[in-house]
């Protein structure tokens, strides 16, 4: 059996765990699919579970460990039993990154202040931010772990309130400046 490539999209959802939703290509039907074999583990190309599919092309895998990077796989059997070679393989990261704060306020003078990353200890992260008045200092450097992020906010020469993100693993970390008044 010839395996056509699968790809596989993964859906994280972190609210109640770590699980990854995982959807791949049908084959084609000349092959006589009649299920699907879905490999993960912690290892590439090692892995410790598989999971049978019968008829279905999606498969939410629950209970992963969070902090961790699991690598996934499909196979496809025909009616004879035989098994095609794997997909190519793909890495799902389950970490989680929490903030002590979800927000911080600025008036317009601007100012410096520092951000707790909370992560799991093996869990990569770097900060980023898309504006110019809003400059990490500290933090855009691949961190590993728990960390703090350093940042500076310029001040706002308008009257008008101002508001960026910082980006952590996803995780968004809102800054907010009030405008400044003017003086006549």
């Amino acid at each position: 059996i010839i395996l056509i490539s699968l790809v596989i999209l993964a859906f994280f959802h972190n609210a109640h765990g770590a699980s990854v939703t995982l959807a791949w290509d049908p084959n084609s039907p000349a092959e006589n699919v009649v299920g699907y074999r879905l490999y993960y583990g912690t290892e590439s190309r090692n892995y410790a579970f598989m999971i049978d599919i019968t008829a279905d092309t999606t498969q939410k895998v629950g209970n992963l460990e969070k902090g961790q990077h699991y690598y996934f796989a499909v196979t496809a059997l025909n009616e004879a039993g035989q098994e095609s070679d794997f997909s190519e393989e793909i890495v799902a990261n389950t970490c989680t990154y929490k903030f002590l704060r979800k927000k911080r306020v600025f008036n317009a003078a601007g100012g410096v202040k520092k951000i707790k990353v909370r992560t799991q200890a093996n869990c990569e992260w770097s900060a980023q931010s898309g504006e110019s008045w809003l400059r990490i200092m500290e933090g855009d450097d691949i961190s590993t772990g728990r960390g703090f992020i350093t940042y500076s906010v310029d001040p706002n020469p308008t009257p008008e309130k101002r508001t960026a993100v910082l980006l952590v693993g996803g995780k968004q970390f809102k800054v907010i400046q009030r405008g400044s008044t003017l003086q006549e």
